[in-house]
């Protein structure tokens, strides 16, 4: 394996792994810092809107930056932002910690992603692409568990200082495995303006929104959910069910993509949150039934990964001229999810307890099912024809939606 892609591939893990990892020790963050349950999840909604933000803007501005020392630079202040949260005082100094991660992260992940396709021949970008989310969806793999014993054997601000850890020597790494690369500049504001006044590729970004919003309203919450609605309390048992769902993680980006392959983007993106959906409900109903749940939660995190993929491989069909601009804003929609779940879980807890979040989750992704359907019923009178898989010769796909 191409050692550059690799090394970029643990770029997006330590990102990932920021992004992710309260997810195992919300509790005793809430409990050490004594703010409430709903309060601190908000850590996860305001790292998610960062990165949102953060993402194309200092995209745009470090646009002509060589990329190798643009990611050592981020990954070393990145290293010292979660220094500071493990050494945070208190609520309000671990926020602008994470602010500051988010902010390191929007740059690490686009600059990864770019710089992978950028390094890859023609015949091997979707690989290159679907490396960097192998990266990310593998620290829920390893990471999120071994966050949730780190917590329980020594705190979990040891947490964050092993993620600092980890970055030290990964940004020596890419000093040595990179080549100076300068990217070329991305499309302009007209592009973005183009992509935002089409009805059916907003709708589309809606798709991620909605159904990432509707994941993240459970799984922001996932542990206490454990804990207080499926009646999981032992930190090994968490720990190793957290472990299974990370596996069954790391392919779903392969299947989404392989699903818009087979099927055509435009069937595939109703398709995926349609089976969303239908996980997201077995997870409520598996209660009192451990391997059903425990099934449910494969399934439901495994399809998760697929809709980046789908979503970005109908943007790209659909807009082939600016289908980069929709990859970007999609990143940032993906993030926006983030925060829409996070705080919607929070609400939820607040007023109805925890054991309906994954019900509120589910009117989010049902949502997302209307949006998707609508944006293909927009294409398909607008097009009047099926998609295209992006590179392909039209006659090929003709006969496919």
């Amino acid at each position: 394996m191409d050692l550059r892609l690799l090394s970029l591939s643990f770029c997006a893990s330590a990102a990932g792994l920021a992004e992710a990892i309260l997810t195992g020790i919300l509790p005793s963050v809430a409990s050490d810092l004594d703010v409430s349950l709903s309060l601190a999840g908000q850590l996860t909604s305001i790292f998610s809107l960062s990165f949102a933000v953060a993402a194309p803007l200092l995209g745009r501005l470090t646009c002509g930056a060589d990329s190798r020392r643009l990611l050592v630079i981020t990954l070393l202040v990145f290293a010292a932002f979660n220094a500071g949260a493990a050494l945070s005082p208190g609520f309000v100094t671990l926020l602008l910690m994470r602010v500051g991660m988010a902010t390191c992260c929007g740059l690490l992940v686009t600059q990864a992603g770019l710089l992978a396709v950028d390094l890859a021949s023609a015949a091997r970008r979707g690989r290159a692409i679907g490396l960097i989310f192998t990266g990310i969806s593998g620290a829920l793999v390893l990471g999120v568990p071994a966050g949730v014993l780190v917590d329980a054997w020594f705190g979990w601000r040891w947490v964050f200082a092993g993620i600092a850890l980890y970055a030290l020597p990964l940004a020596a790494l890419l000093r040595v495995a990179l080549p100076p690369r300068v990217l070329d500049g991305r499309a302009d504001g007209a592009a973005y303006l183009r992509h935002l006044r089409d009805p059916a590729l907003n709708l589309a970004q809606l798709v991620s929104i909605l159904l990432l919003g509707g994941h993240f309203t459970l799984f922001a919450y996932l542990t206490p959910w454990f804990r207080q609605a499926a009646g999981i309390t032992d930190s090994r048992r968490i720990a190793l069910t957290l472990l299974l769902i990370g596996l069954a993680a790391v392919g779903g980006g392969y299947l989404g993509g392989r699903l818009s392959d087979r099927l055509g983007p435009r069937r595939a993106l109703v398709i995926v949150p349609l089976l969303f959906a239908a996980s997201m409900l077995a997870i409520p109903l598996s209660l009192g039934h451990p391997w059903l749940l425990l099934a449910a939660l494969m399934i439901w995190s495994t399809i998760s990964w697929m809709i980046s993929p789908t979503v970005q491989s109908y943007l790209l069909a659909g807009d082939p001229a600016d289908g980069g601009v929709g990859v970007a804003l999609n990143t940032s929609a993906m993030h926006l999810g983030v925060v829409l779940g996070a705080a919607t879980g929070g609400a939820v807890i607040s007023l109805v307890g925890i054991a309906r979040a994954p019900w509120a989750g589910l009117a989010l992704v049902a949502l997302s099912v209307v949006s998707a359907a609508l944006s293909c019923r927009l294409r398909r009178k607008r097009d009047g024809a099926p998609l295209t898989r992006p590179g392909s010769p039209a006659p090929r796909r003709a006969g496919r939606p």
